[in-house]
């Protein structure tokens, strides 16, 4: 299997995120997003890059400790990226007190470094062996259960939610630690709607983010929701996250800021249901 080097594989993965000029190709990468939603966003890319047909992930070892399943014989890895820290002594100059005085004095540090090295995942696919142990994430109810865990994720968020009856096309709204959302929707549509205003609440009402452009934080917003309700198997009809791919906006940013808050809402979502 050649191997790949860490620079190629960040020039792989800016040269995708270039490429991504139309809704296909974004719906594509939210797609990952919900399958994989414990990989970084650069991850989930990466991944869908190499193997579109991937449903499940782990490395080498972790096959056969964890699942006791081995790679097939001939099975190229996909290629991923690992952080790795080390500590380092630095030596730094710096003004100290010494009997009075301030003097330039050499001090000798211990600091951090984080660097990023190339790892191999393999899909369940390209393995063989024991059966997976399944993770019952369903929901007897889809949309009402679903809506449910959403409204505790709210509460744990200090979101208040309330329902009530709304004027014209408005099918709710967010406003600073509420969310309202119109009473004549169904509950698919309401779980839809409450994401994407949690989407709001989370992403957009802190200060640094709120010189966003309407256009911007409206495609985060309705990209976590396609996410989480893709997650569980949900369709929603909703084609807002679709015309996507704009050069007046660093659509890396908002990758990483969509992918942080659905992972957060899907594994809320997840750990209540195998724990209740």
């Amino acid at each position: 299997m050649a191997k790949t080097t860490t620079k190629e594989l960040l020039k792989d993965l800016d040269k995708r995120i270039e490429k991504v000029q139309n809704s296909k190709q974004f719906k594509k990468i939210l797609e990952s997003f919900s399958k994989f939603h414990n990989y970084s966003y650069q991850n989930n890319i990466l991944i869908q890059m190499q193997k579109p047909n991937a449903t499940f992930v782990a490395g080498y070892k972790q096959w056969e400790d964890k699942f006791n399943r081995h790679v097939k014989k001939g099975e190229n890895g996909i290629a991923i990226l690992a952080p790795y820290t080390y500590k380092k002594k630095e030596t730094k100059i710096k003004t100290v007190e010494i009997d009075g005085e301030f003097v330039e004095k050499e001090v000798e540090e211990t600091v951090k470094k984080t660097y990023f090295k190339t790892v191999y995942v393999f899909d369940v696919s390209q393995t063989k062996g024991e059966q997976l142990p399944t993770i019952d994430t369903s929901l007897e109810n889809k949309k009402s259960d679903l809506l449910k865990l959403l409204k505790k994720f709210s509460y744990t968020e200090e979101i208040k939610v309330k329902t009530k009856t709304l004027s014209g096309t408005l099918k709710g709204y967010s406003d600073g630690g509420k969310i309202v959302l119109n009473n004549n929707t169904n509950n698919t549509e309401k779980a839809s709607i409450l994401v994407h205003e949690l989407a709001h609440e989370l992403l957009h009402n802190k200060e640094d983010r709120r010189n966003l452009n309407k256009e911007v934080k409206e495609m985060e917003a309705e990209s976590v929701s396609f996410i989480v309700m893709n997650h569980f198997g949900i369709k929603t009809k909703s084609d807002k996250y679709l015309a996507l791919y704009k050069k007046s906006y660093d659509l890396e940013e908002s990758l990483f800021r969509i992918k942080k808050i659905s992972s957060k809402i899907i594994s809320f979502c997840d750990d209540w249901i195998q724990n209740k």
